[in-house]
């Protein structure tokens, strides 16, 4: 007997069971993830020009966690799943090389037009060397013209006289009361850029990531408009998991931490894309397939193992709440549209609930503890009113 979906209805198993998905299910889980529309941003620059300094501040992620987790995809181009390829919440391919050799991008073309969503142009501001960069991006934007580009223009401490630019209210917020007057040659660059890209770009966004170490007010500068301009083009389920992301209260979080608190928001965004599924019954399967799959992947990050007596607590973190509620938002697709939307947001808040739940106990055990399934059932209501507050917000 398998440990799987069913046991959230069924007894628990007994020991000499092995934990694992049931291949339907499985499988089932697997045509999701190719046909969930996971955000595949497509980051275009010159080597230099900040691209891992984005990703970074979009994911959170360590700076060698970004750098290791690149794989080649075309002669010119890389590839890195975020938090990793088995269940990624972002994609990011990155085109390298520009200024070093002549770049046809042809190939990147045929392979990333049709599956990008969104174009990341990095420019340094002081940049004049940028017809390699142009050039091309000219044939990209001909070869699918409705895909958004951001312009991201980095690296404004470098201006003279804009090294003190992140110390007031960002001034290129359309609604800034700032009063800071941004530097003549800082504008007059901008400026210049948006001329040499004109027609290239939907929108051009300063920014300015810097090192804590390096003393600026703001290492962030500009981040919240990107991620503002990047969030306008995500889907819903994607685009709260993004939100969460980079939080307040992260930063404090272990390594073993922010790596669960990622796998759980990709499995909530997978989860929620299952829930939108707009036939009624169809979806539960899958939906507890991935919450089965979140479990054992948060026990492999605590090197635990979950025996049939702590699958006895993680199963009874929600109580009787999921049967209950996925029987009632199943009977809810009946309702078009309405129905759709409620099984989305639950999927997500439930599922973000089981998870964050799951990190709790594992992180208590590791710690000499022995948690209650009352203490995990506490910590799963306290999980659900996040959940459901994440999957709001704007």
């Amino acid at each position: 007997m398998k440990a799987s979906w069913r046991h959230w209805f069924a007894s628990t198993p007994s020991e000499g069971d092995v934990f694992s998905i049931d291949d339907s299910v499985a499988e089932d889980i697997e045509q999701l993830r190719q046909r969930a529309a996971i955000p595949r941003l497509w980051l275009f620059g010159k080597t230099g020009s900040g691209k891992s300094s984005v990703v970074q501040f979009l994911t959170g992620a360590e700076e060698a966690t970004v750098g290791e987790g690149y794989r080649p995809e075309t002669r010119a181009s890389r590839r890195f799943d975020f938090p990793d390829a088995e269940d990624p919440l972002l994609t990011f391919i990155d085109t390298r090389g520009l200024a070093e050799a002549k770049y046809d991008p042809n190939e990147d073309i045929e392979r990333f037009s049709s599956s990008t969503q969104l174009m990341i142009i990095t420019v340094r501001v002081s940049d004049h060397a940028i017809e390699s960069v142009v050039g091309p991006l000219r044939q990209i934007r001909q070869s699918c013209p409705e895909r958004p580009v951001l312009l991201v223009l980095t690296c404004l401490h470098e201006v003279a006289g804009a090294e003190n630019i992140s110390e007031s209210d960002d001034p290129f917020e359309p609604s800034s009361t700032s009063r800071l007057v941004i530097p003549r040659l800082l504008q007059t660059l901008i400026e210049e850029k948006s001329t040499q890209f004109a027609g290239l770009f939907d929108a051009v966004i300063p920014v300015d990531f810097t090192r804590i170490e390096d003393g600026f007010a703001e290492p962030n500068f500009g981040g919240s408009r990107l991620k503002s301009a990047i969030l306008d083009q995500l889907p819903h389920a994607y685009r709260q998991a993004l939100l969460a992301l980079n939080e307040s209260g992260t930063a404090a979080m272990s390594a073993r931490q922010r790596r669960v608190h990622w796998q759980v928001l990709a499995s909530s965004a997978l989860a929620a894309t299952a829930g939108a599924v707009p036939l009624p019954w169809v979806d539960i399967p899958v939906v507890l397939g991935i919450q089965t799959h979140l479990a054992m992947r948060i026990a492999k990050v605590y090197d635990m193992e979950i025996t049939p007596a702590r699958w006895a607590v993680l199963s009874s973190a929600a109580g009787g709440r999921i049967a209950i509620r996925l029987a009632i938002r199943g009977a809810l697709k009946f309702i078009p549209w309405a129905g759709m939307a409620v099984g989305a947001a639950s999927s997500f808040a439930f599922t973000y609930a089981l998870g964050m739940s799951w990190d709790w106990y594992f992180a208590d055990l590791r710690r000499g503890h022995m948690p209650t399934a009352n203490q995990l059932q506490q910590i799963f209501a306290q999980q659900l009113r996040r959940g459901q507050e994440l999957w709001k917000a704007q």
